[in-house]
Formats: structure tokens, sequence, C-alpha cells
């Protein structure tokens, strides 16, 4: 295993910032959050009638704003059209089990080249976007509210976000403005994650989907130039009326149920690895399956 990283070790070279300013595209920054609401479902045509249903009432409480609903094809057209070749082979070099992943890596490219509000498709709004969003923002930024008895105690805090108060950004919703410099710095940090990712160092499973492509990459890349740029903080939840699922947060009632694999059940490599790193995982899986065997003896 250790040949494996060494020989490997040549891949862990980051993206320099000319090289990822040559991959994306020039996006003039906003001046103005547009009325738009974008979604993402694997498949448009198997959408389950609760989803179809929170679409509804979504647009129905936001008229004048114009809802987008993206499936896998859709997300790679967008992707080819707005962003090239290049991107779009980054986009497709993340493991197709984690849908998440995929999910999270769009959503960054979306608004950044359009602007609007991104919502998971398990979330939805109490109240109007007009009623929330300010004509004067650029981009909303929340937390969880996760003391000691608070509502979601415990939610995205992590070691490697052990420095920053509060822990992670949330992002399963994005407000902003096209062009915003905090998504040109998402973006940035996820590509060469994927440019470097390596499971024997960075792990396997959602914590390091986590670190790749979601919340802790979009907060370690935001938090550093967090005072240089134009953002509102507030409760996205208790203040924007922002609801995390319709499905409410545990036992049956769970979202899970709507994705053929959940992330949180996978254990595999995020990111497609060659055959060197391939065959090493498949020995560490292999040993990591006869665990329990040896454990009941």
């Amino acid at each position: 295993l250790i040949m494996i990283i060494k020989i490997n070790r040549k891949e862990a070279l980051n993206l320099n910032d000319e090289a990822t300013a040559r991959m994306l595209p020039r996006i003039l920054e906003g001046s103005q959050i547009p009325k738009l609401i974008h979604q993402t479902f694997c498949d448009r045509n198997s959408l389950p009638k609760e989803l179809k249903d929170n679409i509804e009432y979504i647009k129905a409480i936001n008229p004048g704003w114009e809802h987008r609903l993206y499936d896998d094809k859709d997300i790679i057209k967008f992707i080819k059209e707005n962003y090239g070749d290049r991107i779009l082979q980054y986009y497709l070099r993340i493991n197709p089990v984690y849908g998440a992943g995929k999910a999270d890596f769009f959503r960054y490219l979306c608004i950044y080249k359009l602007g609007g509000v991104y919502i998971d498709i398990k979330s939805t709004f109490k109240k109007p976007l007009d009623s929330v969003i300010r004509p004067d923002d650029r981009f909303l930024l929340s937390q969880w509210k996760n003391g000691s008895g608070e509502s979601f105690e415990g939610w995205g805090k992590h070691a490697s976000l052990a420095l920053i108060d509060g822990g992670e950004f949330q992002q399963w919703h994005i407000v902003a403005v096209q062009g915003h410099p905090f998504l040109k710095a998402v973006i940035k940090k996820v590509l060469n994650n994927i440019e470097t990712y390596n499971p024997f160092l960075h792990g396997m499973g959602y914590q390091a989907l986590w670190m790749t492509t979601g919340p802790i990459a979009y907060t370690l890349a935001i938090d550093p130039i967090r005072g240089l740029h134009p953002h509102r903080y507030l409760d996205i939840i208790s203040e924007g009326g922002f609801q995390y699922s319709i499905y409410g947060r545990d036992g049956e009632k769970s979202h899970h149920h709507i994705f053929k694999s959940h992330y949180t059940s996978v254990y595999k490599p995020v990111v497609r690895i060659n055959f060197c790193k391939k065959a090493g995982w498949e020995i560490i899986n292999f040993f990591r399956n006869l665990k329990p065997l040896f454990m009941k003896h």
C-alpha cells in the first residue's frame, strides 16, 4: 500500500490559481440576486409525488420567480455549454455512487454562472423569497443552531472545522448573485480536491465526500475570505423561513428513501481512481469486510 501511495504522490500536485483561472470562465459579479430557483433530481421523470407537490408549492408562493429543475442529463449539458469539456471531466470523475457529490459540484457551478437560489430537492420555503431577500443582498451565509440544547445540536461540527466558530456553513441552500467570489473560491477548492484525491490519504465514505465536495470543502473555501466580500449572515431557518426537509429529520420520515442509495450508506472512493489505487482499495475493503467475521469468534 505504501508503494501505491508513492506511485500516486505525483498526483497530489495542487492546481495553482493560474491553472484554475484558465479553466473557469470570467463571470462578472452581479449587483442583485436574480429571481431564479434551482433544484436537482437524478431523473425528472421519476420524481416522487411529494417532491412534485413541493415544487408546485414553491412556485405558488414565489410568483415572479422562475423555477428550474435539472436532472443528470441537464447537468451534463449545462456544464458542457457553460464551462466546457475540461470542467465536465472533473464533474464526471466524481464516483457516480455519490450523487450528492455531483449535486454539490453542480450547485456551485450553477449559482456562480447564473445566480439565484439553489435549494435541495428535499427542502422548501415557509415564506416567499421576496420577503427574505433584500435588494442589496449579494450572498446569504448561514450555520446550524448546533449548540447544546439547540434545535440542531451537534450538526455541522467537524474536527477539520474546529477553529471556525459554529462549524460548517450550510450549503443545502445557496443564495447569491452570479460571479460571487465565494463561489469561485469554492469551485477552485473542489477542483483541487478532485485533482489530488487519494482514498488512502483522504479516506472514503460520507466524511470524505464532505471534505471533497460538500460542506467542509465549502466552508474551508469561504472562511478565509469571508471578510473580503459582500454577504449577509442570518439564520436561514428561523429568520429566512427555509426548511431543511419536508420529510422531517429522523425515522420513517427521513428523506433517505427517495434515493436509490443514500451517500451516508456508501463506503467507496469519492473520485474515480486509476488501476493502482483501485487495486489497493479492493485489498483494504476485503480485509475491512473480514473484520466482522473475526469479531464473531
